[in-house]
């Protein structure tokens, strides 16, 4: 009997059934003597399926990887799934084009998106408590003003531009960072998505929206005053 998987299908859109039609196992391992006897050290193993949508025909590689080291909390072993043609389910999301950001803010941005649009959930909560810092620092409120990210949020508040509000969702993209940066947790694409959400409004409401405004009230300025010169 045909061996079947359950994954998404791009061309259909959805979750399909799909006919294992071959494999190949990779391994690599490293080996260490000790009083005589031989240990295994590091190693990964890898497997490449693949398959084929029972639905529309069309042919999608699988792999299947893990490592050394690779354990959740009961001791079971916990494998990395990657598919080519990448999936189009997996976080897709349009990076925001800003066009009045400071450049290093706008490249991590865009880093971000990538990140969480890989799948990489660790590096894109470390990326979005960076970009944080990032746009603390570039406020005024560097490590002589304020040390540690916690105390130059807070230095936010002073800021007319951002209200208080904002404050308890900005401490939660830094918990969501540390755990992350010091833990290796990673956090739910929901919650990573809403995160990259709060940073691109506040890049907009920051930056974007601000000089926006003010480059048209200066339009608007500069027509009417033409006008008032025509008039005399």
């Amino acid at each position: 009997m045909t061996d079947r998987v359950k994954i998404y299908c791009n061309t259909c859109q959805g979750e399909t059934n799909h006919d294992v039609k071959s494999s190949h196992d990779q391994s690599f391992h490293e080996e260490f003597e000790d009083h005589g006897q031989t240990f295994v050290g590091y190693y990964e193993e890898t497997q490449f399926r693949f398959l084929i949508c029972r639905g529309c025909d069309t042919a999608t590689m699988e792999e299947k990887w893990t490592c050394s080291g690779m354990y959740d909390q009961n001791g079971d072993e916990v494998f990395s799934y990657s598919y080519h043609p990448k999936r189009k389910n997996l976080g897709e999301r349009q990076v925001k084009r800003f066009h009045h950001v400071d450049k290093k803010l706008n490249n991590s941005f865009k880093e971000i998106v990538t990140a969480f649009q890989q799948g990489l959930e660790i590096v894109t909560a470390m990326g979005v408590r960076a970009l944080l810092e990032g746009i603390c620092v570039i406020e005024g409120i560097d490590d002589k003003k304020a040390w540690g990210l916690a105390k130059k949020i807070e230095q936010l508040k002073e800021l007319p531009n951002i209200p208080n509000t904002i404050i308890d969702g900005l401490n939660g993209l830094k918990f969501i960072g540390d755990d992350a940066a010091h833990r290796l947790n990673a956090t739910d694409k929901h919650t990573l998505c809403l995160s990259i959400d709060l940073l691109e409004s506040l890049l907009t409401h920051l930056y974007e929206a601000r000089i926006d405004l003010e480059h048209k009230a200066n339009m608007v300025k500069m027509t009417h005053n033409k006008k008032k010169q025509s008039d005399v």
